[in-house]
């Protein structure tokens, strides 16, 4: 703190080279035209492409899932009763149940390993097992005991909140330019808003196709094997848009927006040719080279 610059850097030099650079360090400002031609551009069209659609597909079988929590609670026991009062209690304690066995544990593992593992394994691995359990969950659900059931509905729970219904909300927020992150991560919501209203719409009038009046338990929803299967299908398309998205772990927004020549994010060729531009220009030997170093670094 009580240091003292050194070096003397020739200013003609520190001058022209600031002059040369500043149309490559300006940032555009953003306007609807400058979001057309950026999200235009496949490299960066894609990453948008990747986090709503992966929202999108998430929502539908997550939203979808809870249409079956009646039957999960009649299987642990934690249904119905005497008067409205029991009925309540009885549903708030079995949802909370179901919560702790499999939701609160996931999110706990996906705080504890997304630094280490990352959001996009983390995000690829859930909606792998998703798709397992839900074709499971589709052509096996007529021959599954209640018991089953509730632990395919478990395993589920962990695996959407180890998963994709933690990384799909945090991508989003660290993979978009600064003038363009807070649109985009909101189109992406939006479109995780979509599959919720289309798994409420569609989906929840589709399982009781069939149904007899007054019908209980699996007879209530007899066509409910037919939309676990449909949402193996949206599970294996959230797998594949999610190879869409980039490794945002440790990385600075910067590097992310592909501001950083040198980066993977940033156009090879050009990062490649911007440090040889730089190493030619700046000397290494005396203290004057030193801090030249140290700028061309900074900038």
């Amino acid at each position: 703190m009580h240091g003292k610059a050194e070096g003397h850097p020739d200013e003609i030099r520190r001058v022209t080279a600031m002059a040369e650079d500043a149309p490559a360090l300006g940032i555009p400002k953003a306007s609807f035209k400058d979001f057309l031609h950026y999200y235009g551009q496949w490299k960066y069209g894609k990453v948008l492409l990747g986090t709503a659609g992966s929202w999108f597909f998430l929502d539908v079988a997550y939203y979808g899932l809870s249409l079956n929590n009646s039957i999960i609670l009649s299987a642990i026991g934690w249904s119905g009763g005497s008067n409205m009062y029991q009925i309540f209690y009885r549903t708030a304690v079995g949802n909370l149940i179901l919560v702790c066995a499999g939701a609160i544990p996931g999110y706990w593992v996906s705080v504890a390993t997304i630094d280490t593992i990352g959001r996009k394994p983390i995000q690829i691995g859930g909606f792998a097992m998703l798709t397992i359990l839900f074709v499971v969950f589709g052509f096996a659900y007529n021959h599954l005991s209640g018991h089953a059931l509730l632990a395919l509905y478990v395993v589920a729970q962990f695996f959407f909140n180890f998963g994709p219904n933690s990384t799909t909300f945090v991508v989003p927020g660290e993979c978009f330019p600064t003038r363009y992150r807070s649109t985009s991560h909101g189109f992406s919501a939006a479109s995780g808003k979509v599959g919720a209203i289309i798994a409420q719409c569609v989906f929840g009038p589709l399982r009781i196709r069939g149904a007899v009046n007054g019908a209980t338990g699996k007879a209530a929803s007899p066509w409910l094997n037919h939309v676990m299967e449909i949402f193996a299908l949206f599970m294996l398309c959230g797998l594949l848009v999610s190879f869409l998205i980039p490794e945002t772990k440790r990385k600075t927004l910067e590097e992310l927006a592909g501001e950083v020549p040198g980066t993977p994010n940033y156009d090879p060729a050009n990062g490649a040719s911007y440090y040889r531009h730089k190493s030619q220009d700046v000397s290494t030997d005396g203290k004057e080279g030193a801090i030249g170093v140290v700028n061309e670094t900074n900038v």
